[in-house]
Protein backbone atom coordinates (compact mmCIF):
# COMPACT_ATOMS: atom_id res chain seq x y z
CA UNK A 1 0.00 0.00 0.00
CA UNK A 2 2.98 2.26 0.52
CA UNK A 3 4.04 1.94 -2.86
CA UNK A 4 1.06 3.57 -4.48
CA UNK A 5 1.45 7.17 -2.15
CA UNK A 6 4.98 7.16 -3.96
CA UNK A 7 3.61 6.37 -7.30
CA UNK A 8 1.32 8.87 -7.23
CA UNK A 9 4.12 11.57 -6.20
CA UNK A 10 6.60 10.32 -8.86
CA UNK A 11 3.63 10.45 -11.36
CA UNK A 12 2.43 14.37 -10.55
CA UNK A 13 6.19 15.44 -10.15
CA UNK A 14 6.52 14.21 -13.62
CA UNK A 15 3.95 15.43 -14.80
CA UNK A 16 4.32 19.05 -13.53
CA UNK A 17 7.68 18.84 -14.82
CA UNK A 18 7.48 17.72 -18.07
CA UNK A 19 4.12 20.28 -18.06
CA UNK A 20 5.84 23.35 -17.11
CA UNK A 21 8.99 22.00 -19.68
CA UNK A 22 7.54 21.68 -22.63
CA UNK A 23 8.41 24.18 -25.10
CA UNK A 24 5.51 25.22 -27.78
CA UNK A 25 6.73 24.87 -31.46
CA UNK A 26 4.94 27.70 -33.17
CA UNK A 27 6.92 29.94 -30.21
CA UNK A 28 8.84 32.81 -32.04
CA UNK A 29 12.74 32.55 -31.35
CA UNK A 30 13.63 34.88 -28.30
CA UNK A 31 16.14 38.17 -29.48
CA UNK A 32 18.03 37.31 -26.11
CA UNK A 33 21.62 36.55 -26.51
CA UNK A 34 22.38 32.98 -25.81
CA UNK A 35 25.16 34.11 -23.07
CA UNK A 36 24.81 37.42 -21.40
CA UNK A 37 27.74 39.73 -21.86
CA UNK A 38 29.48 40.34 -18.14
CA UNK A 39 29.90 43.79 -16.79
CA UNK A 40 26.57 44.96 -18.72
CA UNK A 41 23.98 47.14 -17.06
CA UNK A 42 20.87 46.40 -19.27
CA UNK A 43 18.41 48.81 -17.40
CA UNK A 44 17.80 51.53 -19.71
CA UNK A 45 16.01 53.32 -17.39
CA UNK A 46 18.85 53.29 -15.05
CA UNK A 47 20.07 57.11 -14.50
CA UNK A 48 23.77 58.09 -14.87
CA UNK A 49 24.88 61.04 -13.47
CA UNK A 50 23.82 64.04 -14.82
CA UNK A 51 22.74 62.88 -17.88
CA UNK A 52 19.20 63.83 -19.45
CA UNK A 53 16.50 61.72 -21.21
CA UNK A 54 17.40 60.16 -23.62
CA UNK A 55 16.29 62.05 -26.97
CA UNK A 56 12.51 61.16 -28.24
CA UNK A 57 12.11 60.21 -24.53
CA UNK A 58 8.21 60.40 -23.84
CA UNK A 59 7.14 62.76 -21.54
CA UNK A 60 5.95 61.77 -18.61
CA UNK A 61 2.05 61.11 -17.88
CA UNK A 62 0.12 64.28 -17.34
CA UNK A 63 -2.49 63.63 -14.89
CA UNK A 64 -5.12 65.67 -12.53
CA UNK A 65 -6.38 64.89 -9.15
CA UNK A 66 -10.07 64.83 -8.32
CA UNK A 67 -11.23 67.15 -5.70
CA UNK A 68 -11.08 64.46 -3.08
CA UNK A 69 -7.86 62.97 -3.43
CA UNK A 70 -4.61 64.25 -1.75
CA UNK A 71 -1.01 63.84 -3.83
CA UNK A 72 2.62 64.36 -2.73
CA UNK A 73 4.10 66.82 -4.95
CA UNK A 74 7.88 66.32 -5.49
CA UNK A 75 8.79 68.96 -7.72
CA UNK A 76 7.08 72.67 -9.37
CA UNK A 77 9.25 74.39 -12.67
CA UNK A 78 8.07 77.21 -14.59
CA UNK A 79 9.87 75.02 -17.44
CA UNK A 80 7.72 71.47 -18.73
CA UNK A 81 11.36 70.01 -19.41
CA UNK A 82 12.70 70.59 -16.03
CA UNK A 83 9.57 68.66 -14.22
CA UNK A 84 10.07 66.02 -17.29
CA UNK A 85 13.67 65.34 -16.20
CA UNK A 86 12.62 65.00 -12.25
CA UNK A 87 9.58 62.64 -13.69
CA UNK A 88 12.51 60.80 -15.65
CA UNK A 89 14.30 60.62 -12.46
CA UNK A 90 11.63 59.33 -10.20
CA UNK A 91 10.81 56.52 -13.04
CA UNK A 92 14.32 55.66 -13.32
CA UNK A 93 13.92 54.71 -9.39
CA UNK A 94 10.88 52.72 -10.59
CA UNK A 95 7.89 55.41 -8.81
CA UNK A 96 5.16 55.68 -10.72
CA UNK A 97 4.56 59.94 -10.98
CA UNK A 98 2.49 62.11 -13.19
CA UNK A 99 2.53 65.76 -14.19
CA UNK A 100 0.23 67.98 -13.92
CA UNK A 101 -0.10 71.31 -15.14
CA UNK A 102 -0.88 74.30 -12.32
CA UNK A 103 -1.83 77.59 -13.90
CA UNK A 104 1.97 78.60 -16.06
CA UNK A 105 3.69 76.12 -13.89
CA UNK A 106 4.12 72.14 -13.57
CA UNK A 107 3.97 69.67 -10.96
CA UNK A 108 5.33 66.61 -10.82
CA UNK A 109 3.37 64.59 -8.38
CA UNK A 110 3.24 60.76 -7.12
CA UNK A 111 0.27 59.17 -5.91
CA UNK A 112 -3.43 60.00 -5.25
CA UNK A 113 -4.57 58.90 -1.96
CA UNK A 114 -7.78 59.26 0.30
CA UNK A 115 -5.81 59.44 3.59
CA UNK A 116 -3.74 62.43 4.16
CA UNK A 117 -1.96 59.85 6.45
CA UNK A 118 -1.04 57.37 3.92
CA UNK A 119 -0.06 60.74 0.90
CA UNK A 120 2.69 61.70 4.40
CA UNK A 121 4.17 58.30 4.32
CA UNK A 122 4.49 58.53 0.72
CA UNK A 123 6.40 62.04 1.06
CA UNK A 124 8.34 60.86 3.83
CA UNK A 125 9.47 57.99 1.55
CA UNK A 126 10.87 60.29 -0.95
CA UNK A 127 12.29 62.42 1.18
CA UNK A 128 14.23 59.35 2.59
CA UNK A 129 15.17 58.55 -1.40
CA UNK A 130 16.58 62.28 -1.65
CA UNK A 131 13.19 64.03 -3.13
CA UNK A 132 13.64 66.60 -0.13
CA UNK A 133 10.98 69.26 -1.59
CA UNK A 134 8.30 66.69 -1.60
CA UNK A 135 5.49 67.39 0.23
CA UNK A 136 1.17 66.39 0.52
CA UNK A 137 -0.63 68.59 -1.31
CA UNK A 138 -4.49 68.80 0.00
CA UNK A 139 -7.63 67.98 -2.51
CA UNK A 140 -8.63 70.86 -4.44
CA UNK A 141 -5.22 72.82 -4.33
Amino acid sequence: MKILPAFLALLIFVFFFTGCTKTDQNQPPSNREETPTTGRDDRADKPVEGQQPPTGTPRAPKGEVKRNEYTVQVGIFNRAEDADQLAYELRAQRVNNFVQSVGKQWRVCVGRYYSEARATRMANQLKGMGFTDSKVIAPGN
